[in-house]
């Protein structure tokens, strides 16, 4: 299927104006608006990162009551119960709050569920633990925002519950005493896309602010690590507070003084002397601790995160390496199953992919569903059977134009469970529901998509002259970064690139090196991953169009221009979308 190339309409006042009055370049410019940064005072805001750019957490629906009632549990010595998550995001949002509460004098037992055996969300099981280690308070991180009947429960037996999550409430919410959620609907939070991690965050920025005033600033910095990691591993868009917090986060990460942080960053091969990226955690960090909570106990990980014994540590993160390891083998091969069962179905009248089967470790069937969508560019759900075949756990993974949160809502009545975004979302069902379930909502599909919503589109910023690039003007959209979800790195697009050399490269020789002369311009070095068979469609002599993100190349000493290619066309063949 061949994919659409697509940009944003331009608002060229817009880019005059940016352009005028941050002395910048006019490419500089339609990035900024691209992104939606078309006021002068918010562009410069995004190209200089500030700490005081964060909002008041006091503007967080509940938080007033939550700070106050955590308040008084410090004062009066009460013992506080925090439920975390399995995850990436779960994790660094139990250690935060374990840390900075501890830090303040707290009495604490904390859990992070195991996937397998107590299933995500906060359950009745872990209040009655609670309840039974003589906690009167339970706060939630990063979950418990459909968690009714567990809270519920926790009321009767005295406990009070504050949920801190971020992920979206259902029609009725929870009777807890607070819930901090910027996706409530009576939210007037002015950013509400935050990490479970980044409400955990403002949380305990909120009680600090009231038990030790003088600390607040001290606080934020002592945190700005986790709540990055969080952040970007969760894949949040990277703008607003999300920015500040990777922006500086990443910063601290580097240098960070907490042991399993720093045994960790070794332990994945991340070379702290150069500045973090955001894909040093999305790709180094995030799938070693996720990897941990979706083949084992993820109560290693947070031990991890709070451990102060290097020797500790170390052996934390071999055993986390070789979770890794093993998720990676499990993963490759339920991907296989799991597409030889798509394949022997008619895909012209399927919408929605699921798939299930016996054997499928339900932690990894995420990253299962985001591979089918890679593949197939259909959303898909994967589902894990229990060993007796009577019940499944899954996980989905959408595209743009339907919302899965929404579609799995609409069968609420044949599912146990469910949770999660617009993009992302996990269920759990019996068996005998299954074939109900994928009607249902292949059938929702249908009736609110169309062919176009299944065609993949590659967006980039604009038509450009190669030559139009510069190293000068990359060195400022070095202030663009971290780049991220929200945040992609600048894409292009170039017609007429007349191929002055072409061969293959890598080991196993499946990536392209290509030189190119446009119009104006110099032979430039290109890469493509992943695409040497593009060697024997064209050569040189021959002309392609090319998406591509403009690089620096520093190699022996020298700095040069590179475009790194996402997808290549011949002129005959290309369609260019406005």
């Amino acid at each position: 299927m061949q994919t659409l190339w697509t940009e944003p309409e331009r608002n060229q006042k817009a880019e005059e104006i940016l352009m005028r009055e941050l002395r910048i370049h006019p490419l500089t410019a339609r990035l900024l608006c691209n992104r939606g940064l078309t006021d002068p005072v918010e562009a410069d805001a995004f190209l200089r990162p500030d700490l005081n750019q964060l909002h008041d957490p006091f503007g967080l629906p509940d938080m007033d009551k939550a700070a106050h009632r955590i308040q008084a549990a410090l004062a009066s010595g009460e013992t506080i119960f925090i439920h975390g998550d399995y995850d990436v995001d779960g994790v660094t949002s139990t250690a935060l709050y374990v840390r900075a509460l501890t830090a303040l004098g707290a009495k604490l037992v904390y859990r992070i569920p195991h996937r397998r055996n107590d299933g995500y969300d906060i359950k009745i099981p872990a209040i009655e633990w609670a309840k039974e280690q003589g906690a009167t308070l339970v706060i939630t991180s990063d979950c418990g925002i459909q968690a009714r009947e567990a809270v519920t429960h926790a009321n009767n037996l005295g406990l009070t519950v504050i949920i801190t999550d971020h992920h979206e409430p259902g029609e009725i919410l929870p009777a807890a005493f607070a819930i901090v959620n910027p996706h409530r609907h009576d939210s007037t939070y002015p950013f509400p896309q935050l990490a479970g991690v980044g409400v955990a965050f403002k949380t305990m920025q909120a009680v600090v602010r009231l038990v030790e005033p003088t600390h607040e600033n001290a606080y934020i910095q002592k945190f700005l690590d986790l709540v990055a990691c969080g952040t970007v591993a969760d894949v949040m868009p990277l703008l607003g507070e999300n920015r500040v917090f990777a922006y500086f986060g990443l910063k601290q990460l580097a240098t960070t003084r907490k042991v399993g942080l720093r045994a960790l960053l070794a332990g994945a091969g991340i070379d702290t002397s150069k500045p973090l990226s955001a894909e040093s955690v999305g790709f180094g960090i995030g799938p070693r601790i996720n990897a941990v909570g979706r083949l084992d106990d993820a109560a290693l990980a947070l031990d991890l995160m709070l451990t102060g014994d290097p020797e500790e540590a170390q052996m934390l993160v071999e055993k986390m390496n070789a979770f890794n390891v093993e998720r990676q083998v499990t993963q490759k091969r339920i991907l296989e199953e799991a597409k030889k069962i798509v394949e022997s179905r008619d895909l012209d009248l399927t919408r929605i992919l699921v798939v299930a089967s016996p054997g499928w470790n339900a932690g990894v069937v995420g990253i299962v569903a985001g591979k089918l969508v890679d593949a197939y560019y259909r959303p898909a759900i994967v589902i894990g059977v229990s060993d007796d075949e009577t019940r499944g756990k899954g996980s989905a993974r959408s595209i743009p134009g339907f919302d899965m949160f929404e579609g799995m809502q609409l069968c609420r009545e044949l599912l146990e469970s469910c949770g999660g975004h617009e993009m992302a979302a996990g269920l759990s069902l019996t068996m005998k529901n299954l074939d109900a379930f994928e009607a249902k909502i292949n059938a929702h599909a249908h009736a609110t998509m169309t062919e176009a919503d299944f065609v993949p589109r590659l967006r980039h910023d604009g038509l450009i002259e190669p030559g139009d690039l510069s190293l000068s003007l990359l060195e400022e959209w070095a202030r663009f970064a971290p780049f991220g979800q929200g945040n992609p790195e600048p894409r292009f697009a170039s017609q007429s690139l007349l191929i002055c050399e072409a061969k293959r490269m890598g080991k196993d020789m499946s990536h392209l090196k290509l030189r190119v002369r446009a119009t104006a311009m110099d032979p430039t070095d290109c890469v493509a991953w992943g695409q040497g068979d593009w060697v024997e469609r064209a050569g040189p002599g021959d002309t392609l169009e090319a998406v591509y993100t403009p690089q620096v190349n520093e190699w022996n000493g020298r700095r040069l221009l590179q475009l790194n290619i996402k997808d290549l066309r011949k002129p005959l063949l290309s369609t260019l979308l406005p």
